[in-house]
């Protein structure tokens, strides 16, 4: 028979903020899934976050997020109601077939480029200062730039669509309050005005190759409306940013803890890939998938149930200790890494520009290690989060 909801946990926010990882180690060990504090519940072990990734009875989910900030439309819902990733079924489908096929080919090696000249303009920037703080001055505009050069942004407008891509993503993440939504919401629709404007021109291999290459199936052959092409490319520069971010940040501070890993790999550039795999593990950019439960789900002998809010957790499931040896340990150097990070995510929704994610990491981490071998660490960052996008506080590095 099984266990009703009474015998589900609720584990306390306050034990979630102040130490994630230790709160899910401990309900992990117990229990498949516990319920938030907030609403909701969260699945903690590898095995069901990684199969419960597929199941189509964990739905996206789709408005309800907008809804509860209070959104029913503008800019920012447009981006859950027209994209992808928020999507179910053949809808899901129709908007991501387009997308996947054009990301096919040269595209991650084109965006590869771009990451790697923009880290090296901002180490050039700020190179004779002798330091820098990590997050504004390198992870949080690298990955961006590089998707501002991969669609053909003019130079001079690099730099307020940088601004407004900052802006639009801090809705997602922790810390979003009522003013954050409202200055979001303009910043979507700036972001929206501009990729309209980039659509509407000429683009080449050079400059717009891909977004036009996109467009084309997108509005030709799946016949979308302009507002699905629009929000699929908005909602690739959200995934290609903000988790990105934090993955950046997590895996340098995460190396320079580790002097004889750090100085591993700028010896060995071949152990980079090694690094950013088990950074991606040890401190993952996104902490969970969220889904919406269809119906009930029996879950190691106990019942999720129907009409509920889920999050498949990446922060608990990539330290389960089933899984992984020494889970708490970062450890470039392991011989049995373990399956499928899932750092990415999983199932259909799986992150349709994943090769884009890997490339920003690798460039970040391989320019640091080849211009900056004597980097320290003089702040540590903290990490928070524990439901969607990660956030982190500053993180100060010298050389």
């Amino acid at each position: 028979m099984l266990d009703t909801i009474q015998d589900v946990p609720v584990i306390p926010s306050a034990d979630l903020e102040t130490d994630p990882h230790g709160t899910l180690r401990r309900y992990r060990a117990s229990h498949p899934f516990a319920a938030l504090e907030t609403g909701g519940y969260i699945v903690l072990g590898y095995e069901d976050v990684s199969r419960l990734a597929s199941d189509p009875r964990l739905q996206a989910t789709e408005t309800a997020l907008p809804a509860q900030a209070g959104l029913s439309q503008g800019a920012l819902f447009d981006i859950f109601a027209h994209g992808m990733l928020t999507a179910n079924g053949g809808v899901h489908q129709d908007r991501r077939s387009p997308m996947s096929r054009a990301l096919i080919g040269e595209v991650a090696e084109q965006y590869r480029l771009h990451v790697r000249r923009s880290a090296h303009a901002l180490i050039d920037r700020c190179f004779a200062d002798g330091g820098m703080e990590l997050v504004g001055d390198y992870a949080a505009p690298l990955p961006a730039r590089g998707l501002a050069g991969l669609l053909g942004v003019p130079a001079g407008e690099i730099a307020p669509f940088l601004r407004d891509i900052d802006a639009m993503n801090a809705f997602f993440r922790p810390d979003a309050t009522a003013a954050t939504v409202a200055s979001a919401e303009k910043a979507a629709a700036r972001v929206r005005s501009a990729i309209m404007l980039l659509l509407d021109c000429d683009g080449d291999d050079q400059a717009g190759g891909f977004l036009q290459h996109y467009a084309r199936l997108a509005e030709t052959e799946l016949r979308h409306a302009r507002v699905e092409t629009l929000m699929q490319i908005v909602q690739l520069i959200i995934g290609g940013t903000e988790s990105v971010r934090t993955a950046i940040v997590a895996q340098t501070a995460n190396l320079l803890a580790n002097p004889l890993q750090w100085q591993a790999v700028c010896k060995d550039p071949e152990r980079v890939p090694a690094a950013v795999a088990e950074a991606m593990r040890f401190e993952p950019g996104i902490a969970g998938l969220v889904r919406v439960s269809a119906e009930d789900i029996d879950i190691e002998g106990r019942r999720l149930p129907a009409g509920q809010l889920v999050v498949l957790s990446l922060l608990s499931a990539l330290r389960d200790e089933r899984i992984f040896d020494r889970p708490n340990v970062f450890d470039i150097f392991r011989l049995n890494p373990g399956p499928s990070h899932l750092g990415f995510g999983g199932g259909p929704h799986r992150c349709v520009a994943d090769a884009l994610g890997r490339a920003a990491l690798q460039e970040a981490l391989s320019v640091l290690t080849e211009r900056l071998p004597h980097l320290r660490l003089d702040q540590p960052p903290v990490f928070s989060g524990h439901v969607f996008v990660r956030g982190n506080t500053e993180c100060r590095v010298t050389w």
